[in-house]
């Protein structure tokens, strides 16, 4: 029973679960090349902030002016884009924002073909300024790549986003010292599996 016991234990230390996390963090922002980026519609106070800052795990007051110490844009819905690139190929299970309250935005992500697939559409609480949004996924998805653009349904065509983070855990690629053990706890199972087969026959 000892001998079960310490092969498990090696195939827990394989395959251990990682708890959720903001899988997003400093991910690499990147914004379509077209004219609507830094456009503010004549509202005065504008500060456009660095595209980095939208995964840099930090919200900004809520209510703060939407196109101040944020990434904003004016345009047609799904033409000005923020694409989002993780550190690493992950699964995701929520996703949040904080931008201009009163619009929608589409998020996709980048599926394992390379193929941009809706995930949710946020909506920010119905507040002044910006604010925040998120949705559970009903079904989680995995990617390395995730894209934002001003969606329908509510707004002015004016948009802003602060903060972007996606919740959820590193899709793992396993080291070979993890294949080690893994295969070390197979290998006990085996011989205790062949030593009671052994005492099995014995007993006949």
């Amino acid at each position: 029973m000892k001998k079960l016991a310490i092969a498990l234990a090696f195939m827990g230390l394989a395959g251990g679960a990682l708890a959720d996390s903001n899988v997003a963090l400093n991910g690499a922002v990147t914004l379509s090349a077209t004219a609507g980026f830094g456009d503010s519609a004549g509202w005065g106070g504008a500060a456009f902030a660095d595209p980095s800052t939208v995964t840099d795990g930090i919200y900004l007051p809520v209510g703060t002016q939407w196109n101040t110490g944020s990434v904003f844009w004016s345009g047609n819905y799904g033409v000005d884009t923020i694409t989002v690139t993780l550190a690493q190929k992950s699964q995701v299970n929520e996703l949040r924002i904080q931008a201009d309250n009163d619009n929608n935005y589409l998020v996709e992500y980048l599926d394992s073909a390379h193929v941009w697939q809706s995930a949710a559409t946020l909506s920010p609480n119905r507040s002044w300024g910006l604010d925040n949004g998120s949705s559970s996924l009903a079904t989680p998805i995995v990617t390395t790549a995730f894209r934002i653009s001003g969606a329908s349904g509510a707004g002015d065509f004016q948009f802003s986003v602060s903060e972007f983070q996606a919740i959820g855990t590193v899709v793992a690629v396993p080291e070979p010292a993890t294949y080690a053990m893994l295969g070390m706890g197979l290998g006990l199972l085996g011989v205790i599996a062949r030593r009671k087969s052994r005492n099995g026959n014995a007993g006949c």
